[in-house]
Parts: structure tokens; C-alpha cells; sequence
């Protein structure tokens, strides 16, 4: 498989800008998440990439081929670049067997006759579907047409394997499992995948590589998930991957204080040699607020909900509700507060951000 390289992509809707100057590689064997809320520019990149649609400006690469190349006037044509996708609505053949799916790209090829059977049953094998081979789609379930429409795409041997939101359609327990079975597929094959999702969750799940997109088409960050999790650029990624509070804070001489109606001054001092924004705003995800008995800041419980694992809570402080998340292990430590409860609580690893940016560097 291949490395996929853009570089300075620019695409446009009329008079719109969905993308500019974007520039993104996607490295060989492995499987990159692009992550971004609807809007953003994601299915602008794939349809650039599969040939469907003309960028204004740029350059793109799979491997050693240039796709196109717009100083250069390269564009090659959508069925020559070599490119499998699976899209979020499987599009299978209904009136075709699983068998006949997955061979129909082998046939508009004119792949011999007596090879078409044998690469398709080893495409199915792949994704455990051989004894279906002879089923409608309309007999299998949401999961196993997926598996059939990811055959399909792997029966081609493509230098890149395409993925646009393709579980978005399944339930939770049919997600999970094709989640594993496309990170057991890759392994297997060690193919080069870009996952186009919004779902950030499933994206910490899979990825090898992350990619963030801001709402307007620029890349945000890039990165493992960890660093990401661990490092966020700023105030758009904090936010937009997993569950973060927002709490208003202003600057007392050096010292932050919550700006919430409630009067604490925060054990963190101002990092030498930056300022604080006229409206700044705390960020801690809700697993990083912690019940402390000992604390003078004082929250009430408006409610919880148990999720098997872990108790997430809605906390009102002083006028700010926020979310926590206590595991199993603290409920057993500490216990597990009523709703209505007053109980004290501190805050682990705080980010500031000016709350007037959405794109401000974290102090």
C-alpha cells in the first residue's frame, strides 16, 4: 500500500471556499482518522481524492502516481485511480448475491472469468462472509452488508481503501465489532486506510494517526490520539474531542478565579510572561473534576446516570452546570453522592483559553 499526500488543496461549492490551501499526508500502512464536525471539508477531500470532483488548486499523490496536479493540468480520470471506498450507506447491489457484489468491480474490469470467483471468495473470507456468498442483501443484516460493501473494496487491491462515516448506520454493538474487524483487516493486509468520520469516539478507537478539521476546512491538529487527548492545540479540539467543561474565570492580580457565582480563587498561577483575556474561560473534562470533601468550592448534584462503568453527573456551580465522571473504583472509595447533594469538588489538569476565540492557543 501507499502513502497519500495533498498538498495545498483548494476546492470550492459556487462561490463558497470549502477548502484552502489544505495539505494532509496519510502515512503508508496506516490508518488515518480525519475528524471534523459535518461541514467541515471531509467528504470535499475524499471526493477530490476518488476523482469525483476538480479542486481550484493543489497536488495530489498516492505513492509514486500523481493523481492530480493542477499546475501540471494532471487529472486522472475517478476508475483509474486505483482507490476502494466503502460509504456510510453500504451501497450494495439488492437485486445481486453477496457473491455477484463483490465481483462486479473484478467484471467492469474484465478480470478473466476463472479469476473473478476465486479473488472475490478470498475478499469475503477476509470479512468472515464465505457462507453468505449465495444470500440477497436483503437477507443479511446492517453489519454484514458492510462487511460485504468493505469486500467489495478489497477485492480491487487498491493502493488506498477509502472509508466515508461507515458505521453510522449500525447499532452500538454492530459498531464495536466492525471496528475491530477493520482494524483486523488492516493488520492483516497492512493497507493504507483513511477514515473520514465525525465520530470522534469511534476515531480514538481505530486510528493509528489523527487528523483534526476546524469548522472552516483548515487542518487543526495532527497527531496519535494520545497526543492529542493529552496536547490539544486549542479551544476547538479541547472541545470537540471527548466530553470538556467550559467555566468562566477572570484574573485577580496572579491568581485565577472562577467567574461563575462562585467566589474561589484557583490553585494555578498565571504562566510568566502571558496575559489573561478580558473573558477567559477554564477547560477540564468532566473526568478531571474531582468530589473532595476537603474542598472550599461547593457544587450541588442535579442529577446522575449510571452507565455500568462509571456514574456521569450534572453539577450546578453556582450558575454553571458542568459534567463529571466518577469511575466505579472512586464510587466504592468515596461513595456515590444523592441527587441534591452539596459536595466539594477540585479541578485536575486546567486549560485556559480566551473564550472570545474559537481558535486561541491554550496559556
Amino acid at each position: 500500500m501507499a502513502e497519500v499526500r495533498f498538498e495545498n488543496i483548494t476546492a470550492t461549492y459556487g462561490k463558497k471556499t470549502i477548502l484552502k490551501d489544505f495539505s494532509l499526508t496519510v502515512n503508508s500502512n496506516e490508518i488515518l482518522c480525519l475528524v471534523g464536525p459535518s461541514g467541515c471539508g471531509k467528504t470535499t477531500l475524499v471526493r477530490c481524492l476518488l476523482g469525483l470532483m476538480k479542486p481550484e488548486s493543489g497536488k495530489i499523490t498516492v505513492g509514486d502516481r500523481v493523481l492530480f496536479d493542477a499546475k501540471k493540468r494532471i487529472n486522472i480520470p475517478a476508475e483509474k485511480r486505483n482507490i476502494g471506498i466503502v460509504f456510510q450507506d453500504y451501497a450494495v447491489w439488492p437485486h445481486m448475491t453477496v457473491l455477484e457484489n463483490v465481483s462486479y468491480p473484478l467484471k467492469k474490469r474484465r478480470v478473466p472469468k476463472g479469476e473473478i470467483k476465486e479473488r472475490a471468495m478470498k475478499a469475503l473470507e477476509l470479512v468472515h462472509m464465505t457462507t453468505y456468498a449465495n444470500h440477497l442483501p436483503m437477507q443479511l443484516s446492517g453489519g454484514q452488508q458492510q462487511r460485504v460493501a468493505i469486500a467489495r473494496a478489497l477485492v480491487v487491491d487498491s493502493d488506498i481503501l477509502v472509508m466515508d462515516e461507515p458505521i453510522t448506520n449500525l447499532d452500538a454493538k454492530l459498531r464495536e465489532e466492525m471496528l475491530l474487524e477493520i482494524r483486523l483487516i488492516q493488520s492483516r493486509l497492512k493497507s493504507t486506510v483513511l477514515y473520514i468520520t465525525h465520530d470522534q469516539q469511534s476515531a480514538l478507537q481505530l486510528c493509528d494517526k489523527m487528523a483534526i478539521m476546524e469548522p472552516n476546512g483548515s487542518l487543526c491538529q495532527y497527531g496519535t490520539d494520545e497526543d492529542i487527548i493529552l496536547h490539544p492545540a486549542n479551544k476547538f479540539t479541547f472541545e470537540f474531542i471527548g466530553v470538556s467543561n467550559m467555566i468562566p474565570v477572570t484574573c485577580k492580580g496572579e491568581k485565577i478565579c472562577l467567574d461563575c457565582g462562585v467566589d474561589y480563587k484557583l490553585d494555578v498561577e498565571l504562566p510568566k510572561g502571558t496575559t489573561f483575556a478580558e473573558k477567559s474561560v477554564m477547560g477540564v473534562r468532566m473526568n478531571d473534576v474531582v468530589f473532595d470533601e476537603k474542598s472550599d468550592v461547593k457544587a450541588q448534584v442535579v442529577s446522575k446516570v449510571f452507565l455500568g462503568s462509571e456514574y456521569n453527573y450534572f453539577i450546578k456551580l453556582g450558575h454553571k452546570v458542568i459534567r463529571v465522571q466518577q469511575s466505579m473504583l472512586d464510587a466504592k472509595l468515596s461513595g456515590v453522592p444523592e441527587d441534591g447533594a452539596t459536595v466539594g469538588i477540585r479541578f485536575v489538569n486546567p486549560r485556559f483559553y480566551d473564550a472570545k476565540e474559537e481558535h486561541s492557543e491554550a496559556v
